[in-house]
C-alpha cells in the first residue's frame, strides 16, 4: 500500500501481482506519515494478529504506545535502527505495563517536552520530565487533557503549567511561570538561561502542543477537519509558519534595565554598582536590600509622620 506519494495527496493504492488499485477505505487528508502510518496499522489489524511498524521516529513509537487499545491488535512491535543496530520493542507489553491512563497522557507529554514540531524546555531532559509524570497522577490527569479539544481551555493551561513549573522546582509557593522566574531569579548563582520561560511565552508553546496532540489523538480518523495552525500558537510569515514565542515583554522595562551588585563587606556603601548608578539594590542583588546587610542610600526609607521626623 503506497499512501501519500501523489500529486492527490489523499489517495491510496494497493499494489498487488503487477496490478495497482485505489483504496478508498485509506484515502486520507494526513500531512504526516507519523499519524498515517498508525492508520494504515488500524486498517491492517483486521487480517492480523501481529504488526510491526517501521520507523526511526520517536513519534511514532508514542502514537503506537498511545493508541494502542484503540488498535485491536494483539501484538504490535515497533522496528527501529539503522544497518546492524535494528532491534524490535513489544509495543504491546508497554501499553500493558504502562496503563490506561499514562498511555492517555502520552501525546500531551510527548508534545509539551518537545517534539518534531514543539521545542524542548530549556534545561529540561525527557528523563527528568518522564520521573515527574510517573509519580503524580495530578499531572498524569492534566497532560491527559491536551489535545481534547483543538482550542486550549483556561483550566487545561493552567494545569499543564502547573506540571511545567513542577520541572523546575518541587515548591509549592509558585503556581505560575512568572513567579517560579521570579523566585529563581532571586536565588544566587542562578543562570539566566536555565530560568523558565514567561507564563505568556509557555502558553504560546501550550498551544502548539495541545494542536500537535489534538492531530495525534485523532490519528485514526482518515479525513480530519483541522483549523489552521495560526492562532494555535504559530504565525504566518509570508509563505512559511513560524512559531509566535511571546506577545508580551519578558519584563518591565525598568527591570531590564536594572543593575545589581554583588556587595558582601562593603554594606553597599563603597565600590557598589548599585549605589554607584543611583540606583536602590533589589532583591537580584547578593545584599536582597535587607535592611541590615545594605546601608545603599538610594534604597527606600520609611517616612514617620511624628514632628521629629519631620523637622529632620
Amino acid at each position: 500500500m503506497i499512501g501519500g506519494g501523489f500529486r492527490d495527496g489523499e489517495k491510496t493504492v494497493t499494489v498487488a501481482r503487477g496490478q495497482c488499485r485505489d483504496d478508498q477505505t485509506l484515502r486520507s487528508n494526513h500531512e504526516e506519515a507519523d499519524t498515517r502510518m498508525i492508520l494504515h496499522a488500524k486498517h491492517a489489524a483486521r487480517a492480523n494478529r501481529r504488526l510491526v511498524l517501521q520507523s526511526p521516529d520517536t513519534d511514532v513509537l508514542v502514537l503506537s504506545i498511545s493508541l494502542f487499545r484503540s488498535l485491536d491488535c494483539p501484538e504490535l512491535w515497533f522496528r527501529t535502527g539503522v544497518k546492524d543496530r535494528h532491534r524490535l520493542i513489544p509495543v504491546h507489553d508497554i501499553a500493558h505495563a504502562l496503563g490506561e491512563k499514562m498511555c492517555s497522557s502520552l501525546p500531551g507529554f510527548h508534545a509539551t517536552t518537545g517534539c518534531d514540531s514543539t521545542s524542548s524546555l530549556a534545561g529540561i531532559g525527557k528523563k527528568k520530565a518522564w520521573d515527574s509524570l510517573c509519580r503524580s497522577c495530578d499531572h498524569q490527569d492534566s497532560l491527559s487533557l491536551l489535545g481534547e479539544e483543538q482550542e486550549l481551555n483556561v483550566t487545561t493551561a493552567a494545569r499543564c503549567e502547573a506540571y511545567v513549573c513542577n520541572l523546575y522546582t518541587a515548591s509549592k509557593k509558585t503556581s505560575t511561570a512568572d513567579e517560579l522566574r521570579y523566585l529563581m531569579f532571586c536565588q544566587k548563582k542562578q543562570k539566566n538561561e536555565m530560568l523558565p520561560p514567561t507564563s505568556d511565552c509557555l502558553l504560546q508553546h501550550l498551544k502548539r502542543a495541545n494542536y500537535q496532540a489534538f492531530l495525534w489523538r485523532h490519528a485514526l480518523e482518515a479525513m480530519l477537519d483541522l483549523e489552521s495552525p495560526e492562532g494555535h500558537g504559530w504565525v504566518r510569515d509570508r509563505e512559511l509558519l513560524v512559531p509566535l514565542l511571546i506577545t508580551k515583554s519578558p519584563a518591565p522595562e525598568s527591570l531590564l534595565e536594572l543593575t545589581t551588585c554583588k556587595c558582601k563587606t562593603s554594606a553597599c556603601l563603597r565600590n557598589c554598582s548599585c549605589n554607584n548608578a543611583g540606583l536602590a539594590c533589589t532583591e537580584g542583588c547578593y545584599c536582597m536590600a535587607d535592611d541590615e546587610a545594605c546601608k545603599n542610600p538610594h534604597g527606600l526609607t520609611c517616612i514617620s509622620d511624628s514632628v521629629e521626623s519631620d523637622e529632620e
